[in-house]
């Protein structure tokens, strides 16, 4: 059986989890936490193996801590889109965003007040109840990363986790249990 390069299962683990991410997208956190990293020294072996295999060209990095495969297969971000569209356009209002980035109400919404309160964009009142225009104010070229929403959304797969962890050994309990109980009712039979 040959040898796989710790480089190798971290391009393995990163395909495996960009095959179940929509945008093709994983955060370097989701890769330790597969590969199942639990000291800041195997964090760091995980770095620099995302850092090799990017300088290889086998992998993308979309972001700080964001990583793709290099194939070009992937679909761009939605709020790439979003992003573009307003660089482009300069003014946007919520329902451009979700007819041309295919993004919900809500999440369009979101997005374009994160960027209002960094001052990226602001909004602007229509008159006659019309739909607010946004309209990019400080063009920062690289797309504005939410942080705060990557950290809610990280938190919350650790607790899916932890949770789905705490079923399994739960399951494996009661599996162990009917295996005993098995064995004594085969045993009561003999």
């Amino acid at each position: 059986m040959a040898h796989e390069s710790f480089a190798g299962r971290v391009l393995d683990t990163l395909a495996r989890l960009a095959a179940k991410s929509t945008a093709g997208l994983v955060h370097v956190d989701d890769i330790s936490s597969a590969l199942m990293v639990q000291t800041r020294a195997q964090h760091k072996q995980v770095l620099n193996a995302l850092s090799d295999l990017y300088q290889a060209g086998r992998i993308t990095r979309e972001r700080q801590g964001v990583y793709a495969l290099a194939d070009g297969k992937r679909r761009p971000d939605k709020r790439e889109v979003m992003w573009r569209l307003l660089r482009m356009r300069k003014r946007v209002t919520v329902a451009d965003l979700v007819e041309l980035a295919g993004v919900s109400r809500e999440y369009a919404k979101e997005w374009l007040q994160m960027l209002g309160n960094r001052g990226i964009a602001r909004r602007i009142p229509q008159p006659n109840n019309q739909p607010h225009v946004w309209q990019l104010v400080n063009d920062t070229v690289a797309m504005p990363v939410d942080e705060e929403k990557a950290a809610e959304l990280r938190e919350l797969r650790l607790r899916k986790r932890k949770q789905a962890m705490a079923d399994l050994l739960a399951a494996r309990e009661l599996i162990g249990k009917a295996c005993l109980a098995i064995n004594e009712m085969e045993a009561g039979h003999e």
